[in-house]
């Protein structure tokens, strides 16, 4: 390659190089250049749209606030009944009432549950069933698991709505 880049007139061999630093400088912005500014100008539009959604998100927050606060009202489950009794309830019906050790207020709009040795697989389809049939969250939870196979100490704060 060498002895016949040396073969070559000097015009041609001047040639050859601005012609492989032209195609190296083409290479360089199609390959490198134009798709980071692409990518550039794609984040910074994304930027403006997550701007803008996040202060819509902000201002219909405050809306939620004012409208909670006017209604005064405790929040309730779907059901319409307190959230202390519908959770009493659910679990004493289900496989749980053995494991349900104590229900109280935690708060005007939360309400804590004690579970001992309760069967997991039981406990978690209560949960799921607390939320999509009655709109009712776990907000905290802290699982302890026991030596017995699929028990567990379970302390859950639910609320509604969250």
């Amino acid at each position: 390659m060498r002895a016949w880049f040396s073969g070559l007139e000097a015009n041609e061999r001047r040639m050859l190089i601005a012609g492989g630093g032209l195609l190296l400088v083409m290479l360089l912005y199609a390959g490198l250049w134009e798709p980071l500014t692409g990518k550039i100008d794609m984040l910074r539009v994304s930027t403006t749209e997550q701007a803008a959604l996040l202060t819509w998100m902000r201002s219909t927050a405050q809306e939620v606030k004012q409208l909670r606060g006017r209604s005064g009202q405790q929040a309730k489950p779907a059901t319409g009944q307190s959230l202390l009794s519908l959770v009493d309830r659910t679990a004493k019906s289900g496989r749980l009432g053995s494991a349900l050790k104590r229900v109280q207020p935690d708060g005007d709009e939360k309400v804590g549950v004690w579970m001992e040795a309760a069967n997991f697989d039981d406990l978690v389809r209560w949960l799921v069933a607390l939320e999509t049939r009655h709109d009712v969250r776990v907000v905290s939870s802290v699982f302890q698991a026991l030596e017995a196979s699929g028990r567990v100490d379970a302390r859950l704060v639910f609320a509604t709505g969250v």
